[in-house]
């Protein structure tokens, strides 16, 4: 379970209503809380103290600790290579080989402030025939959609091993929820967006006050492989195949289904259209706008309750 402190800087990204940084068109980054400071890598601070985040071999990952100049941190990175650029700022090598890493954020006393995963992956170049290490990947489109460059094939796949599934890329989220359904033995692979992952922290502290929390945030769909969308029949632009979308309802109760989050004693596609609900009023706050593209509403079949899809597209899309 969270820590108070966590859960506190979750809700100050929520609560934070100026100090929005644009680094994209319709995309927007809320600033890092002033009470705490936090870890800033590329362009996504991360309000949280425990985390990961992906890149490729020998990336160069620019990184800092959001914080006033008369605080000083240092970061530890056993692995790979870091160059300081300024007070609190790195850029940081990723290793050559792909694998799981450590980064850690620690303040003058030598306290941890952040404690994160690096996943260094494996590079696209290494797909051979739609399989990587006899995992079936499919093939991407050939061209983007109206030429938009987030659906780009993907420059690396994250590989998750049998010892490395249950590594947590967040205070509640593991990266095997993430995974695609799809049958196959280890190692798998995956996209994801760390935005994502961020986005669902952000609603998991948004329902506190509920009842629910992330916790409860059941990741029906998160990654698909091109091979397995197909395999659903679903669009050849499925965000999911990138990393930026999941399916997701509230299971507290752990019975595999959607809660009765509306209250009505039924599970119904009203909960979905409920919790689609709290989604749409957090993408109208400055602190959340640019992380929230599409929010679409499912109800129930034979196969699955009713659940709603999100996903980081930036742009606004509703079904």
């Amino acid at each position: 379970m969270r820590s108070t402190t966590l859960l506190m800087a979750v809700l100050g990204l929520l609560s934070c209503l100026t100090g929005i940084s644009r680094i994209a068109p319709g995309f927007v980054v809320a600033a890092a809380d002033p009470s705490q400071d936090k870890l800033r890598i590329r362009d996504l601070t991360y309000p949280y103290e425990e985390g990961a985040f992906f890149a490729l071999p020998r990336e160069k990952v620019p990184m800092a600790l959001v914080a006033p100049e008369t605080r000083r941190y240092r970061i530890d990175a056993p692995q790979g290579s870091l160059t300081p650029t300024g007070t609190n700022r790195w850029v940081w090598e990723a290793p050559s080989q792909p694998g799981v890493y450590s980064l850690k954020a620690k303040n003058a006393d030598g306290s941890t402030t952040a404690d994160f995963k690096v996943f260094v992956m494996v590079p696209s170049s290494d797909v051979r025939g739609g399989v990587l290490n006899g995992f079936s990947i499919g093939a991407y489109p050939a061209r983007p959609l109206k030429g938009n460059p987030i659906y780009t094939p993907p420059g690396g796949f994250i590989e998750v091993t049998k010892e490395t599934e249950d590594t947590r890329i967040s205070p509640n989220f593991r990266i095997r929820q993430f995974l695609t359904k799809q049958k196959g033995g280890y190692p798998k692979y995956l996209v994801l967006d760390e935005r994502l992952i961020v986005l669902l922290e952000a609603i998991g502290a948004h329902l506190d006050a509920r009842g629910w929390d992330a916790d409860d945030i059941f990741v029906m769909s998160g990654y698909r492989t091109p091979y397995y969308n197909k395999q659903l029949d679903d669009t050849t632009f499925s965000l999911h195949q990138w990393g930026r979308a999941a399916d997701i309802f509230l299971d507290k109760d752990g019975n595999g289904v959607m809660d009765d989050f509306d209250g009505d004693r039924a599970i119904t596609k009203n909960d979905a259209v409920s919790l689609a609900g709290v989604l749409e009023n957090l993408a109208k706050t400055p602190a959340l706008s640019g992380l929230i593209g599409g929010i679409g509403i499912y109800g129930a079949t034979a196969a699955h309750g009713p659940f709603v899809h999100v996903d980081t597209r930036p742009w606004r899309a509703r079904w």
